[in-house]
């Protein structure tokens, strides 16, 4: 079931636009009525995070990656039975004979190239860098609340980290630190921290560099979304963004 949902919303101009919602509301039925647990295999897996992250259930995608009931990656390393370093054949490896049951087998069922593009927002396009990290809603927070990456391009070393500051002074915001390369551009996308938020302030170093009351050019409101832009060019930036 899950597979089929998947797939067909995974590859492009498969469902048609006007029952596209329909079929993303059966995966995701199908996902709660299995007690929040994946029964994806290798050639679904590795487009199940994404979707569920650009369809706005990143809480959904994160509940799933952090689970450590079986079945889930979890359950893998977090098991009574055997321990694994690498991804298994099956979900149920430990309890079937070894026949086809690898347990060095991630062929399609690797999601680490989502943690790159969806957690720490990493998008490598053919002239710009986009960086737009994901949120969790303030529901989730506890399944991540900071994240530190880097990745080795053709332009060099992109390094994104960011904080989610929860202490009373700066509660609402996000800290974000984000190195980019020479000779290279970049979009910072920052979401809001919950829904209908609002931003208030955005500062770089000990910067404000946009308000409320002093909305400047080089940071870019979308009023509808909510999502804050702005550009810029190689070098290392400290951002915090408020919302209200």
């Amino acid at each position: 079931m899950q597979v089929a949902q998947v797939l067909a919303l995974a590859l492009s101009n498969v469902v048609p636009a006007n029952v596209r919602n329909g079929v993303l509301q059966h995966l995701l039925q199908d996902i709660q009525a299995k007690g929040n647990h994946i029964s994806t295999g290798i050639v679904s897996t590795a487009q199940l995070y994404p979707l569920l992250s650009d369809n706005g259930h990143h809480d959904l995608a994160m509940e799933l990656i952090t689970s450590i009931t079986y079945p889930s990656y979890g359950f893998m390393f977090n098991n009574p039975y055997e321990n694994a370093t690498t991804i298994w054949e099956l979900w149920n490896a430990p309890f079937e004979g070894p026949s086809m049951n690898s347990r060095n087998h991630h062929m399609f069922a690797s999601v680490g190239a989502w943690f790159y593009s969806h957690l720490a927002g990493i998008d490598l396009q053919s002239d710009l860098i986009v960086i737009r990290p994901r949120m969790v809603s303030e529901e989730k927070k506890h399944l991540l609340s900071k994240i530190d990456c880097q990745l080795s391009t053709l332009y060099g070393l992109v390094h994104v980290s960011y904080t989610r500051d929860e202490h009373d002074t700066f509660a609402n915001s996000i800290l974000l630190r984000i190195t980019i390369p020479a000779n290279a551009e970049a979009k910072v996308v920052f979401e809001p921290l919950f829904p209908d938020a609002k931003c208030v302030t955005v500062t770089e170093g000990n910067e404000v560099i946009w308000s409320v009351a002093d909305k400047r050019n080089n940071v870019i409101e979308d009023p509808q979304t909510g999502l804050m832009t702005v550009h810029i060019g190689s070098g290392f930036y400290g951002y915090q963004v408020f919302w209200e």
